[in-house]
């Protein structure tokens, strides 16, 4: 039953002790982390951008040259007009972007393509030929039909030239104007830009032929009408007249006969009523005269009279002469007799004067009263023929309506065909050429710069995408942070990587004491004999290797003077980690110091430490454990530094050293060494492959895992350090092994070579001893 032989408490905890999970933080991006990702990738991130420029350069060198040609035409809304007409059969383009779209679709039309084609004869061009590809048999056989079924060899050729020449040619709109560019490329620059050229003519014919038709069916459709409405023209005003004649409504001066005689006596009732009415007058009063007795000739007809006038004035002045001979001759004179009887009949041609004009007034009022009922008959009279007349008049204004809205018609269509007429004649294009398509002087295609561009841009997009997902799947330990986070122990020190051209220095020290050297010799090899990486602390004290070795030592040293810390235990996850030599120069490092220190070669398995130190050893561990050999006739000392080193021969019963490990006699070796060495050290074999290595593990005070730097995978070492969870408080820390620092600056600089280089000038180079 295996015990620990230790004055340390020691508890095995019921379960693993769960390292504290690290809180979740927002994802940040650090830029120096990036550089340093991108720097250490290098070789993927240049990758890509080779590979992207390789193929350039060959699409490069296979691919034709293009030259572009460039025609900019106007799609002008403002048409000139020559023939003044109020409007054209086809209306002008309007100024909307879906119009311009409209004339940049037809540019590139089939129909316009067919002329350029047909003008410049493209289909014997060997340029706009389809040329015979490697693909074309697997086409053929995934095709229903060929381009040419159903149509004459001509019209295949001409359907695969407009093919190619769409392919080769690109309308586009300038922006948001009236401007639209026509280019074409071509191999040859004159070709491309006779060609643009030629769809620029061809969009203007196509566009003065739509015209020309267009007016062309609206003056034949124009004449059909014109015709058409003619005869219906004469036809209604035919039946206007006929209409009249037949109902007697005939017309002066704008108006019927009958509505103008109505008018005519309405105006004649009117002024006859008027003259009835003053006849009427008259009467009433002499009427009323004659009826109180006064003087008739006070009326105004016999005042205004100028018979009556004379009479009195007559009367008067024979009034005076009668008065006058009266008084000069008397009363009976025959003077005045005689003048008495011409007063008396001036009085009586007075008197029927007035009565005579009294007859008159009552002869106008009766004539007046006649014409007034006589009027009035005949207007009754024509006032029912007009009624009678009325739907006649209602069917001949109906009938006048038509024939109006006939000639109007036909009047309007009349000048339309004598416009559209004029207009045929003279058809002008919408657009015209802002600038011909010149020859170019340069290749616009492949564009060689933009594309090495592109290649190098992409490659070096894709590399560091690449670099990145690479980094980021990338599992090996690289620094001490990262060891230290997996592990949840510190992280004591980071052993460099020795370069071989380093090692090959070292070793042909040796040299010289191969000629005294005794191979069958069981003692420990020499040091210039023994590999120069087991001696790399002690021969060069001034290198980074030594510094990191010291840095493990001290931490050791500081935790044995808190703690009573006897046996020590070197080992790794996996195997070729680097812990052997880790091992061997940190017992060297130890006994120069004056500690007693034992290294004992507990890889029963595979005893590196005893193959690199004493090769020909005859007794060791395993001799000692179930003794056959005292422990100090196994134990071999090093004279140049006072190290004793318990070697490990090798053992072929693989069982045999399994039950070794966990039996009460290793234990008992350890409890021997314990009182008589200072300081064990344990080179252990791997933990995970391997049980032994956790054996041993129960054995030791302290253990030390060794990590191979850039080659442990972090998955490992975190199934390490669940495998030493039984004994995780006795983990002193994990050690970065053959670390190159050359590269460590990528990933912690401040452990670098380039941080260092001030404070030593070993030779860190690439490549690795083990």
């Amino acid at each position: 039953m295996l015990q620990r032989n230790s004055d340390l408490p020691y508890v095995v905890p019921d379960e693993p002790p769960v390292r504290p999970a690290e809180s979740w933080q927002y994802p940040t991006v650090d830029l120096r982390e990036m550089g340093r990702i991108l720097r250490r990738r290098y070789r993927l991130v240049v990758l890509p951008v080779a590979i992207l420029l390789g193929l350039a350069l060959t699409y490069l060198t296979l691919t034709t040259t293009l030259y572009t040609a460039t025609s900019t035409v106007l799609v002008d809304p403002r048409r000139a007009n020559v023939v003044e007409t109020n409007q054209s059969v086809l209306s002008n383009f309007g100024t909307d972007d879906a119009t311009i779209e409209s004339q940049t679709l037809l540019i590139q039309s089939v129909a316009i393509l067919v002329r350029v084609v047909g003008k410049l004869k493209l289909t014997e061009d060997a340029e706009f030929k389809p040329k015979p590809g490697l693909l074309d048999p697997i086409r053929r056989l995934f095709s229903s039909s060929g381009p040419s079924n159903g149509a004459s060899p001509e019209d295949a050729a001409r359907a695969r030239s407009v093919e190619i020449l769409q392919r080769r040619m690109k309308v586009t709109r300038q922006g948001t104007t009236f401007l639209v560019d026509i280019a074409v490329n071509s191999e040859s620059p004159q070709k491309a830009a006779t060609i643009a050229n030629a769809v620029a003519d061809a969009y203007f014919d196509e566009q003065v032929r739509a015209k020309h038709d267009a007016t062309r069916i609206a003056a034949n459709w124009l004449s059909g009408q014109i015709d058409e409405l003619k005869s219906r023209v004469v036809a209604s005003e035919k039946a206007v007249e006929d209409y009249r004649s037949a109902n007697n409504l005939m017309v002066s001066q704008g108006v019927t006969l009958n509505d103008q005689q109505l008018t005519d006596l309405n105006n004649k009732l009117i002024a006859a009523r008027v003259q009835t009415a003053e006849a009427r007058a008259k009467y009433e009063q002499v009427q009323d005269i004659a009826k109180s007795g006064g003087d008739p000739g006070g009326i105004n007809a016999a005042i205004s009279s100028e018979m009556i006038t004379k009479l009195r004035t007559q009367y008067a002045d024979i009034a005076k002469n009668e008065a006058d001979l009266s008084s000069k001759y008397g009363t009976r004179h025959p003077l005045v007799a005689n003048v008495r009887a011409q007063r008396r009949d001036t009085q009586k041609l007075i008197n029927d004067e007035i009565r005579r004009i009294l007859e008159s007034t009552k002869h106008d009022y009766d004539v007046a009263r006649s014409r007034e009922t006589s009027l009035q008959q005949s207007l009754d009279q024509l006032q029912g023929v007009s009624t009678s007349s009325g739907q006649a008049q209602v069917r001949l204004r109906e009938l006048q309506r038509e024939a109006e809205a006939s000639r109007t018609l036909y009047e309007s269509y009349l000048a339309r065909s004598k416009e559209t007429t004029a207009q045929e004649s003279l058809e002008m294009p919408d657009s015209r050429i802002v600038t011909k398509a010149s020859i170019p002087i340069r290749p616009s295609s492949p564009k060689t710069m933009l594309i090495l561009g592109l290649a190098v841009m992409l490659g070096l997009g894709a590399g560091s995408v690449l670099a990145f997902l690479t980094d980021y799947l990338d599992g090996r330990v690289k620094t001490l942070e990262q060891a230290e986070s997996i592990a949840g122990v510190p992280a004591l020190a980071a052993v460099p990587l020795i370069g071989t051209r380093e090692l090959a220095r070292l070793a042909r020290r040796g040299r010289s004491e191969l000629d005294s050297y005794d191979p069958k010799t069981t003692n420990l090899l020499p040091p210039a004999l023994q590999p120069p990486l087991t001696r790399y602390a002690i021969d060069e004290p001034g290198t980074f290797f030594a510094e990191a070795i010291r840095a493990v030592r001290l931490s050791l040293q500081r935790t044995m003077r808190s703690q009573p810390v006897k046996v020590v235990q070197v080992t790794s996850a996996l195997d070729s980690e680097g812990k052997t030599t880790l091992a061997i120069n940190l017992a060297q490092s130890l006994a120069t110091l004056g500690i007693r220190t034992l290294l004992i070669d507990g890889d029963l398995r595979n005893p590196q430490v005893t193959r690199s130190l004493c090769p020909r050893a005859e007794a060791g561990l395993l001799e000692v454990a179930i003794g056959h050999v005292a422990p100090e006739r196994a134990v071999l000392v090093d004279q140049s530094t006072g190290l004793s080193v318990l070697p490990s021969t090798r053992i072929k019963q693989v069982e045999f050293i399994t039950e070794l490990m966990f039996s009460d006699r290793i234990v008992d070796v350890l409890d021997y060494f314990r009182h008589r060495y200072e300081l064990i050290v344990i080179d252990s074999p791997p933990l995970v492959p391997l049980v032994d290595g956790r054996a041993l593990a129960e054995l030791s005070d302290r253990i030390i895992l060794a990590l191979a730097w850039d080659q442990t995978p972090r998955e490992v070492l975190s199934h390490a350090m669940d495998l030493l969870s039984p004994v995780s408080d006795r983990i002193m820390g994990t050690v970065l092994t053959r670390v190159d620092l050359s590269r460590l600056q990528f990933y912690d600089y401040y452990r670098s070579s380039a941080y260092l280089k001030p404070y030593g000038t070993a030779g860190l180079h690439a490549g690795a001893a083990r």
